[in-house]
């Protein structure tokens, strides 16, 4: 005798099936591009560069802002081994934007079309490169579907 319950759990598990290829075409594919380039007029000092195109219909968060209980987050960038940050992570060219959510108002940068980030890194002594993770989040403006990415690098100063 069939039983309720297996009817739902049937239903859940074929809505879920066809739904997961929906929520992998939602994600967003960021291949970052890394480069030191030198600090003029500070030896032992680069500045690391992380480019991303991002596509049509997407944004990333940038950095600099306030994440707040709920919302955006700000990217950040961790130096793993290499060397040492010596300043905030910087968005170059990230725009700005108000919202509200029900936590209230908040402000956040963001990037569309292209990211960018520089961080200016003391090298340690004797280093080949320097290693760490870019975080971040990447939202899909029309669906509001927003997913954390990490990206690893490795950098040749």
């Amino acid at each position: 005798m069939w039983h309720w319950k297996q009817a739902v759990a049937g239903l859940l598990l074929g809505a879920l099936a066809l739904a997961t290829p929906a929520l992998a075409q939602e994600e967003v594919d960021l291949d970052w591009q890394w480069r030191a380039e030198p600090v003029a007029g500070a030896p032992g000092e680069v500045e690391l560069v992380a480019t991303a195109p991002i596509r049509q219909g997407w944004i990333v968060y940038a950095s600099g802002f306030d994440a707040g209980d709920f919302g955006p987050r700000p990217a950040k960038l961790v130096v793993e081994a290499g060397g040492e940050p010596l300043q905030p992570l910087r968005s170059e060219g990230a725009q700005s934007r108000s919202d509200r959510n029900f936590a209230g108002e908040y402000s956040y940068t963001y990037f569309a079309g292209q990211a960018t980030f520089r961080q200016r890194v003391r090298l340690d002594a004797g280093a080949r490169q320097v290693r760490g993770t870019l975080a971040g989040q990447s939202c899909r403006e029309a669906s509001g579907l927003c997913t954390l990415f990490n990206a690893p690098f490795a950098v040749v100063p």
